[in-house]
């Protein structure tokens, strides 16, 4: 008689879902708006931080993540509007300038995040790049005045740094350096979306953390680095930055545009925290048609000049959709100024959503205009107010002929082990190889769900990015139907040991 394997043949099925509450994220090229495939260094930060565990249970808040996607879960209670969880996470990847992002949970299944990295060498648009080299004598001094200027662009202000002669480097753990020294320069415009932590932030004054919007007339980031990867961060000799500001742009001290005499707020971010703080005031002084300021720095970090708004909550109900219909959304805001052109424009929130309700931190009291769009980017409501801080219901109409997909996610393991596993996971669809900052998201609960609201007869992708992009690209019937995409967990997942 043969001996029988009466497991044979057998799968077993496991629905995963590490923790209650989650949210998932995507660090991306902010050119490309591609998922990073290499190593992403993260830190997670923030009074929630202590609560952070990964995809398999463990607690973790320092990392190297494979590729750009990231899984958050968060024990303990599930986070309410009332009792959000705060998070900020710091990111880095080799050829890039780091970045951040402040979080706030607020329910069990979060709706997404998105981090734009900005690469080194091929910068998006509304960003400016600069390379250069500084050569230190054996002692460490710098031999002779170095000067590194970035020009304007049709989008970005002038900034120049200034190095004096003497000037004695030193590395983060206050070691002196020598040699070559390699700097990176980025210059920002006040509208790049790949702005670091972004203009809704906390910004430290006078010791006191507060909620603001910043409003920025200029944005430069400095990163100095020897041959073997070290940063220079401090020196002997204060450094000059000088940064332009183009005529026209608003003082929120004066509600006039700025003018020569005129005081703005100097901010510094530390890049280990992703923390904002105000540093200095400085005096506007005319040049040519338009207006610099300059001040002395003794380490090197980001730097931006300009205003700030105070901030409160802001909600946002629709009304006209059913609850797992999944927009994108951008909340526009307007400064406070004589007039309201254009160029006053701050977008203060971008993103995905569902469940019909977006939270975010809003400028108190100023006009904005909210658009929400389905996940081609088509646009479904325009609603505007006069005050942003508060509730408000906002009326999306359900757009016609649309129909629904019922979608099914699970995953096999890499270890050959018979095991499909049933996630809990974020599906992102839209327009196929669009930027992933323009996909709607749906977390399918279990492996389960809704795409709903698609158009007819067209193409989509639907992606899940797991240490990489899983996709399945498909185009719609006339009806609602049925699809899948599976995609392999590798053997250290805790679902498949």
């Amino acid at each position: 008689m043969k001996n029988l394997d009466p497991l044979k043949g057998i799968i077993y099925k496991l629905n995963y879902r590490p923790t209650t509450t989650q949210i998932q994220g995507l660090v991306i090229d902010a050119k490309t708006g591609q998922p990073l495939t290499i190593p992403v260094q993260v830190t997670i930060l923030g009074k929630d931080a202590s609560r952070v565990v990964n995809f398999n249970g463990k607690a973790q808040t320092t990392y190297s993540s494979p590729k750009g996607d990231l899984f958050i879960g968060l024990k303990g209670d599930v986070p309410t509007r009332q009792a959000a969880a705060e998070l900020r996470v710091v990111v880095d990847a080799a050829g890039y300038i780091p970045s951040a992002v402040d979080l706030k949970l607020t329910r069990d299944l979060n709706y997404p995040f998105i981090i734009r990295l900005v690469k080194e060498t091929d910068p998006p648009q509304g960003v400016i790049v600069k390379q250069d080299q500084l050569t230190l004598a054996t002692n460490g001094t710098l031999p002779a005045a170095k000067e590194i200027v970035l020009a304007a662009t049709s989008l970005t202000a002038p900034a120049t740094i200034q190095f004096a002669s003497g000037t004695v480097m030193k590395d983060e753990q206050g070691n002196t350096v020598s040699g070559t020294v390699a700097a990176t320069i980025a210059v920002y415009s006040r509208l790049a979306k790949s702005i670091p932590v972004g203009l809704t932030t906390k910004v430290i004054e006078n010791g006191n953390a507060k909620d603001v919007t910043l409003h920025l007339a200029n944005y430069i980031s400095v990163n100095l680095a020897t041959k073997d990867g070290k940063s220079v961060t401090s020196f002997t000799k204060p450094v000059e930055i000088k940064m332009g500001i183009a005529a026209g742009f608003p003082n929120l001290s004066t509600g006039q545009p700025v003018k020569a005499g005129d005081q703005l707020t100097v901010y510094a971010r530390n890049e280990k925290t992703g923390s904002w703080e105000s540093v200095q005031k400085v005096k506007v002084e005319a040049k040519g048609s338009d207006f610099v300021v300059s001040f002395p720095v003794s380490h090197f970090t980001d730097y931006a000049v300009g205003g700030s708004l105070a901030t409160q909550p802001a909600f946002f109900t629709f009304v006209g959709l059913p609850s797992t219909f999944s927009v994108l959304y951008e909340l526009n805001v307007f400064v406070p100024t004589v007039s309201r052109p254009d160029d006053n424009t701050i977008v203060a929130a971008a993103g995905t959503a569902g469940n019909n309700n977006i939270g975010t931190g809003a400028p108190v009291g100023v006009p904005f205009t909210l658009n929400i769009y389905d996940a081609l980017g088509n646009l479904l409501s325009q609603t505007s107010g006069q005050n942003l801080s508060g509730e408000h219901l906002v009326t999306v109409p359900h757009p016609s002929g649309t129909i629904d997909v019922d979608f099914t996610i699970r995953a096999t393991c890499e270890n050959g082990k018979n095991i499909e596993v049933y996630p809990t996971t974020l599906v992102r669809y839209g327009k196929p190889g669009a930027d992933l900052a323009t996909f709607a998201g749906v977390t399918l609960e279990n492996g389960q769900g809704k795409l709903v609201g698609l158009k007819p007869n067209t193409t989509y992708e639907a992606r899940v990015d797991y240490e990489g992009a899983w996709s399945a690209i498909f185009t719609t019937g006339t009806t609602s139907e049925s699809r899948s995409l599976t995609y392999v967990l590798k053997s250290h997942t805790e679902a498949c040991k």
